[in-house]
């Protein structure tokens, strides 16, 4: 019979603005790694859209097209950092570029992200540093205990 072994990784699931859920370890250095990534990617997707619109000028048709096509874009590569759906379940039926509180609202989720990745690997350095320093204590007691019986 096997037997089973749990510890905890650190993975946290999210409720993002009661739509959708993403799983993941805010101070997961491939986590973060990705999620800077990400933000910079569609950071320049972002300055490009504006870029284009505004050569598309008054061609209406054309611009919504065009603004079509960047949306499923942008939310392949939010699906891509938070896990398929996330994008669809959040934005439904609206532009991912569309404007709240001053930024597009891709911009607020990922500032959420952001902010959630700094708050919670602060909150884990408060509590890993006694902790570290506990285990540094039982290693350094397991050495000294060791050494002393190979003389």
């Amino acid at each position: 019979m096997a037997k089973t072994l749990t510890f905890d990784t650190g993975v946290t699931e999210y409720v993002i603005n009661g739509a959708a859920k993403a799983r993941f370890n805010p101070t997961d250095s491939r986590f973060v790694e990705r999620m800077y990534a990400t933000f910079g990617e569609l950071s320049d997707k972002q300055d490009e859209f504006q870029r284009r619109v505004e050569e598309i000028g008054d061609d209406g048709p054309a611009m919504f097209a065009y603004a079509a096509e960047r949306d499923r874009e942008m939310r392949g590569m939010i699906d891509g950092l938070l896990g398929e759906g996330v994008a669809d379940a959040l934005f439904q039926d609206m532009n991912c570029y569309a404007m709240a509180d001053g930024l597009p609202a891709w911009i607020n989720l990922m500032f959420a992200v952001a902010e959630e990745v700094e708050a919670t690997f602060s909150e884990e350095q408060k509590r890993s540093d006694p902790r570290v320093r506990a285990y540094h204590g039982k290693y350094a007691a397991l050495a000294k205990k060791y050494k002393r019986q190979r003389k």
